[in-house]
């Protein structure tokens, strides 16, 4: 398959905007990418025709259209063509796609369904999609992970009726459909999903064992300082290469029945100010919903740590854990090198960890 095949039509396909970010050094040639590109192309274009249905082609109404089950190594940029399609689709081609990572998405249902059954439904699934989708076209899952029996249940509930109702799905996932939920309890009631997952959508494996994300990380430092327009420059620098010069966007993840916002994300990596994520109320474990959402997050403006900011210090800690702790990387500016970032008092025994454990997330990136 060749960019001059089903999409070449298009006045503006991701096939050629992919051309044009590997022409202005966003990207690099991958080859598996481009293909990838090409099916997002000829999916963007059969939702956009329409077939005449009975005489004289009164009732017009849309072919039945496959999705796209597409999976494979982490790093390899599946994130990152979901987030160009959806762009490409919502604001070129009026195609109503809801975008959900997979995480934030079971979130909301479970406080749809909760909700629900307190009011009295005892089957809130058609309510579930009536709130979160309001009739896209298309629905759009990141990272698709089913790891207990609850989530199973309900996601084969809920999906199954939306795509045999004509609902078409992009979904990206480490796993292939064969092997979601593998070895869950009671397993064998999640099947019929997996097979409609796999009925009715194109299931893909994205190709090639380069990590791009890891190619980039190997080449950046960990750790800007001090804080100047030149470490904020380096730092939307890496951004940029990160996400593939996609277009970034605010994400707003629920944690606790609290909103956190990351004002600029994108292909699963995520840019905040210090204040706005360790300045705020959150707990060790709210950091952990960070690191299931996120590959990766870019803090900015790190102050010194002193005692008068010694909240914000323990919640840097946790942060750091939580990151570490789900191999996810970190990349920071701040006002000082790390060694010398706390100065206070209240957390001396604790800190050095945390400093021993952001050199650890940087030298691995060099080793892995």
């Amino acid at each position: 398959m060749t960019a001059t095949g089903s999409s070449k039509h298009l006045a503006n396909t991701l096939a050629n905007y992919l051309d044009h970010q590997i022409s202005s050094g966003h990207l690099t040639v991958d080859m598996a990418q481009r293909d990838i590109a090409i099916r997002l192309d000829m999916l963007i274009h059969a939702l956009t025709i329409k077939k005449p249905a009975g005489f004289f082609g009164f009732g017009r109404k849309k072919l039945p259209v496959k999705g796209l089950y597409l999976w494979g190594g982490v790093g390899r940029g599946k994130s990152m063509l979901m987030d160009m399609f959806v762009q490409m689709a919502n604001r070129e081609h009026d195609i109503h796609v809801c975008r959900f990572h997979f995480h934030d998405f079971m979130t909301a249902v479970h406080a749809i369904v909760h909700k629900e059954r307190e009011m009295g439904n005892a089957d809130p699934t058609a309510s579930v999609m009536e709130q979160l989708t309001k009739g896209a076209d298309v629905i759009c899952f990141d990272e698709m992970e089913v790891r207990d029996i609850a989530d199973a249940m309900i996601i084969a509930r809920v999906m199954d009726g939306y795509m045999r109702r004509g609902g078409v799905l992009v979904v990206t996932s480490n796993r292939h459909p064969d092997n979601l939920y593998l070895d869950g309890l009671q397993r064998e009631r999640f099947l019929p999903f997996i097979a409609a997952l796999k009925e009715y959508n194109d299931v893909v494996e994205m190709g090639g064992d380069t990590d791009w994300r890891q190619r980039v990380l190997d080449g950046v430092p960990g750790w800007y300082y001090p804080l100047d327009d030149k470490s904020d420059d380096a730092m939307a620098a890496v951004l940029d290469q990160l996400t593939g010069g996609v277009e970034r966007q605010p994400v707003t993840v629920m944690i606790s029945g609290r909103e956190v916002t990351i004002p600029a994300a994108a292909n699963g990596v995520g840019m905040i100010d210090f204040d706005a994520i360790c300045g705020v109320p959150l707990a060790a474990a709210d950091y952990l919903v960070l690191a299931e959402r996120f590959a990766g997050l870019l803090i900015c403006h790190i102050p010194r740590l002193s005692d008068a900011l010694q909240n914000e210090a323990r919640r840097f800690i946790w942060l750091v854990d939580a990151f570490y702790d789900r191999k996810r990387f970190l990349i920071a500016s701040a006002v000082c090198d790390i060694d010398q970032i706390y100065t206070g008092n209240q957390w001396q025994a604790e800190f050095p960890r945390t400093v021993s454990r952001l050199g650890e997330m940087t030298r691995l990136r060099h080793l892995s």
